[in-house]
């Protein structure tokens, strides 16, 4: 498990500017993390995009994405969702990637299935 500093952007912004005015133009509605996260990186190719949970010290565990800097500096361009503004604690994801979601029950599906086998039949069914 990956934990990495929580440097919340608005304490650094003298080291990261480039960031923050970014952030200032692009982001405007909490809960997109993930989206927003892969525009940051198109923009900004020297970071490395994050999944895991963030830990806010109010609202408790959530899943999340976030962007690393090469030092392991936390950015997190949605951190304002939170109450805890970002002081709270990233963990990084470190089990398999899901490579897609079962249509059938819903579940994530691994290993490239895209319907997991034992739903397969029903979900084939429902088609009909």
């Amino acid at each position: 498990m990956n934990e990495h500093k929580a440097m919340s952007i608005g304490r650094e912004i003298h080291a990261n500017a480039p960031y923050q005015h970014w952030i200032d133009q692009n982001v405007d509605v909490a809960g997109r993390c993930k989206e927003i996260t892969e525009a940051m990186v198109k923009e900004f190719p020297e970071l490395r995009r994050v999944r895991g949970h963030y830990y806010c010290w109010i609202w408790g565990e959530r899943e999340h994405w976030w962007l690393v800097t090469s030092d392991g500096e936390v950015i997190d361009p949605t951190a304002a969702q939170f109450p805890s503004k970002g002081e709270g604690r990233y963990v990084e994801f470190d089990g398999q990637e899901p490579t897609g979601m079962c249509p059938n029950c819903g579940e994530y599906c691994y290993n490239g299935e895209q319907v997991h086998n034992h739903c397969y039949d029903e979900f084939m069914r429902s088609l009909l």
